[in-house]
């Protein structure tokens, strides 16, 4: 029996409609596998390195040298009245950088607190003589490492809010500081202005 030209029609039809959609999905197929080569070819970025500019690397010093101020003022604010209260412990920083800012003194934060009178050792290094330092902790002898883990991240805080400005002005300028339970002699000296007390210390300003 021969096939009907209906049949045959239908039979064009269907084979029409597969070849058009064979050759749709191998148009998408080489769209999505252009896509892909290109991303493979795609160089990566380089990975960064520690080298850089001249810029950068100032930065990175800059960065080291704001860090090192930091662990001093707070090594000082924890040495020297970690036991105080809150505005003690504020005041004692803010003489810190009051000296920092007085022509009088250092000009960094890690100089005044590391102020002394010093010496050469046998190894032929400059050290400071023991007991004759601005801020007694840093040359009596011991290790200035804080032991108290409260105490020393309470100064860390204390100290990045100081160096950001916070609370300055707090001890109207005193450049010198001592206990309550002492009376040094310094305290007499010509140009010595006593500003009060906050906390645990007597607070005076130099002119």
């Amino acid at each position: 029996m021969k096939p009907s030209i209906l049949t045959i029609l239908n039979v064009g039809l269907l084979v029409t409609t597969l070849i058009w959609v064979f050759n749709d999905k191998t148009d998408e197929e080489q769209v999505a596998e252009t896509e892909i080569a290109q991303i493979q070819e795609t160089p990566e970025p380089a990975p960064e390195t520690e080298t850089g500019t001249g810029e950068e690397h100032g930065d990175t010093i800059e960065v080291k040298r704001d860090r090192a101020e930091h662990e001093c003022l707070a090594l000082n604010i924890y040495h020297e009245s970690r036991s105080d209260n809150f505005s003690g412990r504020i005041a004692v920083a803010d003489v810190v950088i009051n000296r920092v800012e007085s022509s009088l003194f250092p000009d960094t934060i890690c100089g005044v607190v590391k102020h002394a009178q010093t010496r050469i050792n046998w190894k032929g290094n400059e050290v400071p003589i023991r007991h004759s330092c601005q801020f007694s902790w840093y040359c009596d002898g011991l290790s200035d490492e804080p032991l108290e883990e409260d105490s020393w991240e309470d100064a860390q805080v204390l100290a990045d809010m100081m160096m950001r400005g916070g609370f300055r002005g707090i001890s109207e300028g005193a450049t010198h500081y001592h206990a309550t339970y002492v009376s040094p002699e310094w305290v007499s000296d010509r140009g010595m202005v006593p500003i009060g007390r906050i906390g645990l210390h007597k607070f005076y300003r130099w002119h």
